[in-house]
């Protein structure tokens, strides 16, 4: 049974969305505690950022980020975290926003995790005010255009098993 266009459905929709993005988020956090690069986080609550904007559009897409970065920062008991969370997760929406009018799911999803890794770059120099974080930037587009990828395929995967709720943008899977 599809859902219904209406703001009701779209709000109960985002709010399983947050829970998802929530648990993944936290998931995501436990298993990148094991990894040897600091910082890293393979970015599995994107698929459900990269799924809110194709399915219920940028404001959705926001406010779901907002609530799972605020979420998981006090759940995991981390409020610094908070800071970097919320400038990649805004900027990295607001550039796969961009990028969903030109390019496929998995295009986009990539330019989303190298624009998140960036912009978390740019806001460790202002809290460390230290330039030298900056060695680490190869690091993180490599990192970003991997994993971007990978998201970007898992959601191309769910948007080939789902019937989309609210087809909005035409979503390019190729």
């Amino acid at each position: 049974m599809a859902l219904q266009d209406n703001r009701t459905s779209r709000f109960v929709l985002s709010a399983v969305l947050c829970g998802i993005a929530l648990s993944l988020s936290l998931l995501d956090g436990a298993v990148s505690s094991l990894l040897p690069l600091p910082g890293f986080k393979l970015g599995l609550a994107n698929v459900v950022s990269l799924f809110a904007l194709c399915c219920l559009g940028l404001p959705w897409a926001l406010l779901i980020c907002v609530v799972r970065s605020l979420l998981t920062a006090m759940l995991s008991g981390n409020m610094t975290m908070l800071f970097f969370s919320l400038a990649g997760g805004v900027v990295s929406i607001l550039v796969m926003y961009l990028a969903l009018k030109y390019l496929s799911v998995i295009k986009t999803s990539v330019l989303g995790g190298i624009s998140h890794n960036l912009m978390q770059l740019a806001a460790a120099a202002v809290v460390t005010a230290t330039p030298q974080v900056s060695y680490y930037f190869p690091v993180l587009v490599l990192t970003g255009t991997v994993c971007g990828f990978f998201v970007g395929a898992l959601c191309t995967l769910v948007f080939r098993r789902i019937r989309l709720p609210f087809p909005g943008n035409a979503i390019k899977t190729d």
